[in-house]
């Protein structure tokens, strides 16, 4: 009875409650479409070194990590790469080889980075990011750049690069070889510098054999990196190896997203203090309309308690419609985003990419940050509806009704 009667109590005057609703509806929306915009963000950013460069987890020759030289790599075979692949939560191990290299044309040069893989198993997939030509075999002889560096060179399928650098043990590097594809990449240090060639082409070119720079790793959950780490680590390789996990590989973006991400909780915060005192504004307004009906029903012989109930089932009522309204509004944005982000104006795109960071509108889907931030604010709005619980619990009955 007490429900239906506050259910109807609100309707009464549906101005008054529409505003009060639209102001929980309005910081609901913004709260998950800005958290998922920039959870987004972030994810983006790690997404985009874990699947060209770094993978969830690596294992290196001990000591490779520091110098990065192509000396100081790892002979692997089919047996390591199929244990590591048999252990939980791993998708696929990825043998490659890294290097620097001087490329040319005729009238151009541009250090560059080469990384030889295989195209069959690797992290990165090259069909996605292919713009023109063809996705190479393991077995071909060519290579696929990115989009700023065919730019640069004013290169296109099947022109050729000239390729100079240092091999095994300073043997020299210097090879041409055709293009086969061209890259995009969001991130302009890959789109500009990157030279991907397979694995076997690449350990011809530095005469490195049957040796590789890193294994790749890619887990099928980011969390799992804690439980798979110790287990690579028990593996019997042929030589001693360091097993690095992807928060100890780029430090340097994860610190950058915590501060980011400490900036846009304190934005939130900031956001939640002024719709905490546009619900209460709403809510004064409200009890003072209702000032006289509450004296009226005091003054008749109604308990005040039970005048409490009804009034906080009114506060309930109007912050559950508020935040589910805001979510039913919201939601199909976020999930718009997240299925098909929005490409940025051209003068916001050169800023994200300098940041390394694909220039379009993501959003994340989380459903415990979402049903974080509603809580959040429901909670306010009940806090702040604590106000006519109190004028109800002070209400002189004669003073109310004196207009």
């Amino acid at each position: 009875m007490y429900l239906k009667l506050a259910w109807r109590n609100i309707w009464r005057n549906k101005r008054r409650s529409l505003i009060t609703i639209g102001s929980i509806l309005f910081a609901v929306f913004f709260a998950l479409v800005m958290r998922s915009f920039q959870e987004g963000m972030y994810e983006m950013m790690i997404d985009g070194m874990v699947s060209v460069s770094t993978g969830h987890i690596q294992v290196h020759r001990e000591g490779y990590w520091n110098d990065r030289s192509i000396d100081n790599t790892l002979p692997i075979d089919d047996k390591i790469v199929s244990k590591i692949n048999s252990i939980e939560h791993v998708s696929r191990a990825c043998p490659r080889i890294d290097s620097y290299a001087w490329i040319s044309t005729e009238e151009l040069g541009r250090g560059a980075m080469i990384i030889g893989l295989d195209p069959e198993v690797d992290v990165i997939n090259l069909e996605d990011k292919l713009v023109s030509g063809e996705v190479m075999n393991k077995d071909d002889n060519v290579v696929m750049i990115g989009e700023g560096m065919a730019e640069y060179f004013e290169l296109g399928i099947g022109d050729t690069l000239v390729m100079l650098g240092q091999g095994y043990h300073g043997q020299t590097a210097a090879a041409v070889y055709p293009i086969g594809g061209i890259l995009h990449f969001g991130n302009p240090k890959f789109s500009n510098n990157l030279v991907v060639m397979p694995i076997k082409a690449a350990q011809q070119y530095l005469s490195t054999e049957n040796r590789v720079s890193s294994i790749l790793i890619e887990l099928d959950d980011i969390a799992a990196y804690l439980e798979v780490k110790p287990k690579l680590a028990e593996l019997s390789y042929q030589e001693s190896v360091d097993v690095l996990d992807y928060t100890e590989m780029i430090p340097e973006v994860l610190e950058a997203i915590q501060a980011d991400r400490i900036g846009g909780k304190m934005f939130i915060g900031i956001l939640y203090v002024i719709i905490s005192f546009g619900i209460f504004g709403t809510i004064m307004m409200m009890t003072a309309e209702r000032r006289y009906e509450y004296g009226v029903l005091v003054s008749i012989g109604m308990h005040r308690f039970k005048l409490f109930m009804i009034t906080l089932r009114e506060s309930i009522l109007i912050a559950l419609v508020g935040v589910i309204m805001g979510f039913l509004v919201a939601f199909p944005l976020i999930y718009k985003m997240n299925t098909d982000p929005m490409p940025f104006r051209e003068d916001q795109m050169d800023a994200f990419q300098s940041f390394g960071i694909e220039p379009a509108y993501y959003a994340v889907i989380d459903l415990g940050l979402m049903a974080e931030h509603m809580m959040i604010i429901f909670c306010i709005a009940m806090l702040v509806n604590l106000y006519p619980l109190v004028k109800i619990m002070t209400l002189h009955p004669v003073e109310a009704m004196r207009k």
